[in-house]
């Protein structure tokens, strides 16, 4: 176990040193692709913060709680982006399409732990992240929040559950393109997309039914809101279970459903291979 750990650990400074190597090699190409992406997230969250501050609050939260939201939602999506954006790892589904997934299954390495480091990207990656732990501090600050044990440990497991629930989503829709590669290697890129777009919004008001809806087999409420109402220490009970529920529930389908392409893979292989799988 420690030398796979200490293996994993290798291939994790191997990665982070390839992208140092990116944005040193070409400081310009990549200050713009960096300072892009960060125009994207804060463009992202602007909208609704500007909307919560021009009404005093939106969706049963004030302005700085809606602040906390959409800090929580950039620091977890933007760390589960760092760690597993590159190389399409978190965009599995046009791996899986393209045929690349021969460029895996030939490497000395297990499957899993390509996937677990192979999308490492700490320098050129980690501008969501780092709006993310921004917002979060300033939302905290403002809201005089107690820093407790019981919070900071909610926190640390509400962003483990919004990891899994995005990889999970990512896997499971994504092994579609095992059997459909053509019609199927955008699903990740449209199941993202999607968490995206509705994750950062609060979903107070809404019909139970929907609310269910949305905190269960399309779970966008359990990556930023829920997790934010359980901060401000306006959730107790088993309701604080549900993130983690349903965020294993998506990880074990994943896994079983793309062990099962993986099966159908190495039987029928792709014929729609593309050799632009590892490209800078």
């Amino acid at each position: 176990m420690a030398d796979k750990i200490r293996s994993v650990l290798r291939l994790l400074r191997l990665y982070a040193r390839m992208d140092l190597n990116w944005v040193l090699q070409d400081f310009k190409a990549a200050l713009i692709v960096i300072c892009a992406e960060i125009i994207n997230n804060l463009t992202a969250v602007s909208g609704i913060l500007l909307l919560a501050v021009r009404f005093g609050g939106a969706g049963g939260l004030t302005a700085d709680e809606i602040l906390l939201m959409l800090g929580f939602f950039e620091l977890a999506d933007g760390l589960c982006y760092m760690l597993f954006g590159g190389f399409n790892v978190l965009h599995i589904s046009r791996r899986i399409g393209r045929g690349q997934l021969d460029h895996m299954l030939i490497q000395p390495r297990p499957l899993p732990v390509q996937l677990l480091t192979e999308g490492f990207m700490p320098v050129s990656g980690s501008g969501g992240f780092l709006i993310g732990i921004l917002l979060t501090a300033a939302a905290w600050i403002r809201l005089q929040l107690a820093v407790t044990p019981l919070r900071l440990f909610l926190l640390l497991l509400y962003i483990l559950c919004h990891i899994l629930l995005t990889l999970g989503q990512s896997f499971l829709f994504g092994s579609a393109a095992f059997r459909n590669p053509a019609a199927g290697e955008e699903l990740s890129t449209l199941i993202l997309d999607l968490n995206g777009r509705l994750g950062r919004f609060p979903l107070f008001g809404l019909p139970r039914w929907l609310l269910g809806l949305l905190c269960t087999v399309l779970p966008v409420g359990l990556l930023a809101y829920l997790p934010s109402l359980a901060l401000l220490g306006r959730l107790s009970g088993l309701v604080l279970a549900l993130p983690v529920c349903v965020a294993t529930a998506f990880a074990l389908a994943a896994a079983g459903c793309f062990r099962a392409g993986i099966r159908h893979y190495l039987q029928y292989s792709c014929n729609r291979y593309k050799g632009m799988g590892h490209r800078s």
